[in-house]
């Protein structure tokens, strides 16, 4: 086995391997090595283009690394991003799947074509066992290992993954009055505007600070998401009752921005929520007005900025909306993911009586 590794000492990046004339050859075909007889080691200076030359040369051979040692300029996983930007990945999938690919190479130290089937089944292991992630995580960490070794790479054609039977959570829904208690909870207009357009048209929270002033259609009430999840646009309902206090908004958020910016420069700024630097509102941002928010109405209820989709969604099929009109509202690509509200949508569960009620009613005897 071959180690390469960034000393401490010398910050040069060195080989540790039993002696072997090749592999001397190899290195010294290989601009500024040195060579130290006390450790027994060939370095090289930490610059990205030796570093990427000695891992090219010595890559078919078994060799281990730091990943995070190795300078991000030597593309490690280079050909992961030139494949998930031809697929049109979204910033959120490639993110996702990156960091998977990241702790793979962390933890097995090893090449992404040094990579073996085993290797995968080990660190899943790992990281279900010792880790105790969740199984969301697990099938997530599948999907990049599958697309990048299998389709990417061509490199493990054989990699399947056995089923796994996945934990199905009911979300934490909060009630039409907990709802309202968290609106009345914000004096800031557009921070409450925020809220209400999320609820109001089931949005996530990176869809709702992206909306820009255009996305609006104050005639027809309804609202363009352009470039939701799975980058797909579509269009949600925007409230009535909540016209009015929308155009009220718009007037303050355009005199704010006078305050900021020239009469151009405000003219350029489309985000409906804009944030910093004619950047759109930051996502943290957006939830921590909502935990806020939460605090602020005293609710207990383990929630988040999402709630107020899930709340959406809920409500809907409370008040007998159909779900095939929900799943078009929620963008959902399959009827399967919005079913769940099925299973928390009270009204739903309040008209269905006990078979104990009916036995109980036709026995005489009963007291109850």
């Amino acid at each position: 086995m071959i180690k390469f590794k960034l000393s401490t000492e010398d910050k040069r990046f060195h080989l540790y391997f039993p002696y072997s004339e090749s592999f001397v050859k190899m290195i010294k075909s290989i601009p500024k090595w040195n060579y130290h007889p006390e450790k027994k080691t060939w370095s090289f200076p930490n610059e990205p283009n030796t570093i990427k030359r000695v891992l090219a040369d010595f890559s078919n051979e078994d060799i281990r690394i730091v990943f995070k040692e190795i300078p991000k300029q030597c593309g490690l996983l280079e050909d992961f991003f030139k494949g998930a930007r031809e697929r049109n990945f979204s910033f959120c999938t490639t993110k996702t799947y990156y960091s998977h690919l990241r702790l793979l190479l962390t933890f097995t130290g090893k090449l992404p074509n040094n990579i073996k089937s085993k290797d995968i089944e080990n660190f899943l292991d790992y990281q279900v066992k010792e880790k105790s992630v969740k199984s969301a995580t697990v099938r997530s960490a599948r999907q990049a290992f599958s697309f990048y070794f299998k389709v990417v790479r061509k490199q493990i054609l054989n990699l399947n993954f056995p089923k796994m039977s996945g934990e199905q959570k009911l979300p934490e829904v909060l009630t039409a009055e907990e709802t309202r208690s968290i609106f009345n909870a914000l004096p800031n207009i557009k921070h409450k505007m925020l809220l209400l357009l999320s609820y109001s048209a089931g949005l996530r929270v990176g869809e709702v600070i992206h909306l820009k002033t255009k996305d609006i259609d104050l005639e027809r009430n309804m609202i363009r998401v352009t470039q939701g999840k799975g980058k797909k646009d579509r269009y949600t309902i925007l409230a009535s009752s909540l016209i009015n206090e929308l155009k009220e908004y718009l007037k303050i958020r355009e005199y704010n921005l006078l305050l900021k910016y020239s009469f151009n420069e405000m003219r350029s700024i489309e985000w409906l929520f804009p944030g910093m630097e004619k950047r759109p509102l930051h996502i943290r941002t957006a939830e921590t007005i909502f935990n806020q928010a939460v605090a602020k109405a005293k609710i207990k209820k383990k929630v988040t900025f999402h709630s107020l989709r899930h709340a959406f969604a809920t409500h809907l099929l409370e008040l007998g909306t159909d779900l095939r009109m929900i799943q078009t509202l929620l963008g959902h690509a399959s009827v399967r993911t919005t079913q769940i509200y099925t299973k928390v949508a009270r009204s739903r569960l309040e008209n269905i009586k006990s078979p104990l009620d009916q036995i109980q009613k036709k026995d005489p005897k009963s007291n109850t």
